[in-house]
C-alpha cells in the first residue's frame, strides 16, 4: 500500500481538489484508493458529499479493529471523512503508523494535510512514502513552496518531493518565469517537478459545489484531461499497476 501525504504550508494551492481528482483518477484507473481528510476545514469530505458523516479521522486514529472507511459514489474510491476535532489533535505518540497498518484493501492512500506543519501534518509526513505538493506559479506561493519542501526535509530528510502546478495559466509571463524559477530550484530543494499541470478552470470549482470528482461533474473539460493525465504520470512514477 502506497501512503502518499499531500502538503504545502501555503493554503489556497489546491491540496483538497488535488486529492479528491487525483483520487478518483487512479480509482477510475482500477486503483483501490483511499482518501483521508486530516483537514478540519473539510473540503475533500465536502467535496465527496460526505462531509459530516462518520466515523471520522479521529475515529481513524483512535485504536479500533472495526474502523472501515465510507466508500463514495465512485467506484474503487473510499474516504475517512474530517473533523473539525482535528484543530486540536495533541499527542506525543505515534498515532498515524499503526492507523495505517489496520487499513485492508487499498493500493494507495492519499493523505489531504492542512495548510500547517501542526501534528496532523508531520504525522502524515513522517508515515508516509512520498509528499505530493501542489503550488500555483505566483511569487508568494512559490516562497511559501521552497519553505514547505525545506520543512518536509527537516521532518524526513530522504521522503521523494513532486510538485504540482495547479491554477496553471501559461499565457502569462509571471507563469512562464514561474515555471523556470521551479526549474532551477528542483536540483537545489531536491524535488521532481511534475510534466502535467493542471490548468485554472471553471468547471474544477464548480464540481466541488457540485460535490462531485471532475471526472464525473465535466469529463471533457480540460480539469478532468489534467486529472487523467497527472494519475497517468503519478501511477508510473510511483510505479503502481493499473
Amino acid at each position: 500500500m502506497l501512503k502518499v501525504a499531500i502538503f504545502n504550508f501555503k493554503g489556497g494551492t489546491g491540496k483538497s481538489t488535488t486529492t479528491l481528482n487525483l483520487g478518483a483518477a487512479l480509482a477510475l484507473a482500477r486503483q483501490r484508493v483511499l482518501v483521508v481528510d486530516l483537514d478540519g476545514q473539510r473540503t475533500l469530505s465536502f467535496g465527496l458529499g460526505l462531509d459530516g458523516s462518520t466515523p471520522t479521522a479521529l475515529d481513524w486514529l483512535t485504536p479500533s479493529e472495526n474502523f472501515i472507511p465510507l466508500a463514495t459514489q465512485t467506484k474503487n474510491l473510499s474516504l475517512i471523512p474530517g473533523d473539525i476535532g482535528m484543530f486540536r489533535l495533541a499527542t506525543n505518540t505515534d498515532l498515524f503508523t499503526p492507523s495505517l497498518k489496520r487499513l485492508i484493501g487499498f493500493d494507495i492512500v492519499l493523505m489531504d494535510c492542512p495548510p500547517s506543519l501542526g501534528l496532523a501534518s508531520v504525522q502524515a509526513i513522517l508515515s508516509s512514502d512520498r509528499v505530493l505538493m501542489p503550488t500555483l506559479c505566483e511569487p508568494a506561493a512559490l516562497k511559501g513552496l521552497s519553505e514547505a519542501v525545506e520543512l518536509v526535509r527537516g521532518e524526513n530528510t530522504d521522503i521523494p518531493i513532486e510538485v504540482l502546478r495547479t491554477r496553471y495559466k501559461p499565457r502569462l509571463v509571471l507563469t512562464r518565469e514561474a515555471d523556470d524559477l521551479l526549474i532551477s530550484s528542483a536540483e537545489d530543494l531536491n524535488y521532481r517537478l511534475l510534466h502535467t499541470t493542471v490548468p485554472e478552470n471553471i468547471q474544477v470549482a464548480e464540481s466541488i459545489a457540485q460535490q462531485q470528482p471532475i471526472l464525473e461533474y465535466s469529463p471533457k473539460s480540460a480539469g478532468a484531461v489534467a486529472y487523467k493525465s497527472l494519475a497517468k504520470e503519478v501511477a508510473k512514477l510511483w510505479k503502481v499497476q493499473s
